[in-house]
């Protein structure tokens, strides 16, 4: 059998295509990143759901004594609370009203 090439042969020249290695390696630290991020956010959004959920207690609570003070202002400024408190002052009560009554005479003037 005769060879009918008689040149020496040339090297191939290397693409530089994507090597999977390098690739692969991308692909599992990309993954991995975005893996852990999402665990951060998880973490941070169920702190946030606990501190929330104390807040929304506390809004409660403070609700609640405002209106027990806002009871306590009434029961205070109410006319019954106030009416005893002026007859243990010894305060007498109004009874009749008397108004001055001046002429129809009586203009001011400048």
């Amino acid at each position: 059998m005769v060879n009918c090439y008689s040149g020496q042969l040339k090297p191939r020249p290397v693409k530089h295509s994507l090597n999977l290695r390098i690739f692969n390696l991308f692909i599992f630290t990309l993954i991995f990143s975005l893996g852990f991020c999402h665990l951060l956010n998880i973490s941070d959004l169920t702190v946030k759901g606990f501190v929330l959920q104390e807040l929304k207690m506390q809004s409660a609570s403070l609700a609640a004594e405002k209106v027990d003070n806002e009871q306590q202002v009434d029961a205070l400024q109410s006319y019954y609370a106030l009416n005893s408190r002026a007859q243990s002052l010894n305060m007498v009560k109004i009874s009749d009203i008397e108004y001055l009554s001046t002429g129809s005479h009586v203009v001011a003037k400048k």
